[in-house]
């Protein structure tokens, strides 16, 4: 599609001089940036939003984001569907609708929608409801040491997101055990909790392993294994050796369930291979970005040739996310960044913006911070109610992997992502859900504003932005 997997060569230090030849893009220099005051109106000549009624592609959010189904008509026994009610779930959203069916019955499944349609929900309703089923039937029960669901997950933040979910239900009448094990937190007190029995265990690839190269974790009694952001589960140094012990250790019936928001051709390629029968739940809005989301392009690039450099490329950025917080500050603000450098000046930025630190709260996200720390920032951030605060909570590519922010104003990509795949998810972090609304604002300087502007093209016309995998194809 046009050379948009490439977009990973393009780093910070490299500001191209070419000026792109549309006629429509103003450039937004530190000197000539105006009117980010109205919150981002498309009369505003200094930049250009997607925000076309006319042009975007349309799902109407109640009919298509939910499925026509109801929790009752997909199966789910009476004491789910009170614990969704008291969670106010009342009605399934699509892709939870297609997974109930093929995830209760025990097949392996690749599930992949957009951020914010339900994901983890679309996993845990059929399993949760299967365990309790087998329970009451005698066919199985949790032992010691031996979960019978393993959640793997590529960060110690989504990790919490699920088991947090996994409570909700438990707390609301379906009585199973979960737990966490990951870096970061005393060891001692995660295998005493072991020791009792789980149903449901959330691990990353690093502590997954080594709970079983110690002997110490057993998968006989594994009913199922959930691989979740199995994309960024790829990236991930452990992942392989893990996934193999995985598969190694657990037994020949276990079910594999594949679940992402975004699905390469080469990650779906990989899967197939090692899981041939595996079927594709594909939602509706799989590598497409959320209708009630309005894209807007920021050139940073500089008016004159001399103002072509790095260090002016950054004072233009600094200048537009200054006008944006002062001309129309919202409740709260995700600011993503390539590097956790980055992250550091544009703390910096934010703070000596508001030194008495009355109007703004900074945030900061990424993995130079203790895991302690980062998991303290993201309850903040999302628990907020505060309308007189403006929260910003600045952070790289770790905020964009899978974690469900809610009310999420303002997505500001300070640098520009360098893949596609992360375009998605970090503009997919607002505008989550039915309904859902918000705005990103996408920096960009030199050719990373014709590359910006073909991908926001794509998303008005509501075309995938990767090559999809062919089974996808043949559902459309």
């Amino acid at each position: 599609m046009d050379n948009l997997h490439h977009v990973n060569n393009i780093s910070d230090d490299q500001i191209i001089a070419d000026k792109p030849h549309m006629s429509d893009i103003k450039r937004a220099s530190a000197a000539s940036l105006r009117g980010w005051g109205d919150g981002g109106s498309i009369h505003n000549p200094e930049y250009e939003s997607t925000n076309l009624p006319k042009q975007r592609w349309k799902l109407n959010a109640e009919k298509d984001f939910f499925s026509r189904k109801s929790f009752k008509e997909l199966g789910c026994t009476d004491y789910i569907i009170e614990s969704l009610k008291q969670q106010l779930f009342l009605r399934p959203s699509r892709i939870q609708a297609m997974a109930f069916a093929p995830v209760i019955e025990g097949k392996s499944c690749i599930l992949a929608d957009q951020s914010g349609s339900g994901k983890t929900l679309a996993y845990l309703v059929p399993l949760i409801q299967r365990l309790r089923h087998e329970e009451l039937q005698g066919l199985s029960k949790s032992l010691s040491r031996s979960p019978r669901v393993v959640v793997m997950v590529p960060t110690a933040e989504l990790a919490s997101q699920v088991l947090s979910i996994c409570r909700s239900m438990s707390k609301f009448g379906v009585p199973f055990r979960s737990m966490v094990v990951t870096g970061g937190f005393r060891q001692r007190t995660q295998l005493e909790n072991l020791q009792q029995g789980i149903d449901v265990l959330i691990a990353t690839p690093g502590r997954f392993k080594f709970l079983m190269k110690e002997g110490i974790l057993q998968l006989t009694n594994l009913r199922c294994a959930v691989l979740d952001e199995v994309d960024i589960l790829y990236n991930d140094e452990d992942f392989e050796v893990a996934l193999q012990t995985l598969i190694s250790s657990s037994p020949v019936t276990a079910q594999y369930l594949f679940v992402t928001a975004t699905l390469p051709v080469d990650v779906y390629n990989k899967l197939v291979e090692v899981f041939p029968d595996s079927e594709v739940v594909m939602g509706p809005g799989m590598h497409r970005i959320s209708p009630g989301l309005e894209e807007v392009l920021v050139d940073c690039s500089g008016d004159n040739e001399t103002d072509k450099t790095p260090e002016m490329a950054f004072l233009n950025k600094k200048s537009a996310l200054l006008q944006l917080v002062e001309g129309s500050p919202v409740s709260k603000t995700i600011v993503f960044c390539n590097k956790i450098e980055t992250c550091r000046k544009v703390e910096n930025i934010l703070k000596r913006f508001d030194r008495k630190g009355k109007r703004v709260q900074v945030l900061p996200f990424h993995a130079a911070l203790e895991q302690h720390s980062r998991l303290v920032n993201m309850k903040e951030f999302t628990s907020s109610q505060s309308k007189e605060e403006c929260l910003f909570l600045v952070c790289t590519d770790r905020a964009s992997r899978g974690i469900d922010f809610a009310g999420v104003d303002h997505v500001v990509l300070f640098d520009f992502p360098r893949d596609p795949s992360e375009y998605v998810r970090r503009v997919g972090r607002t505008a989550r859900g039915a309904g859902g609304k918000g705005k990103a604002f996408i920096f960009v300087v030199g050719k990373q504003v014709s590359l910006a502007r073909r991908i926001m093209e794509r998303n008005l016309k509501g075309h995938p932005l990767h090559d999809v995998p062919s089974a996808f194809e043949m559902m459309r």
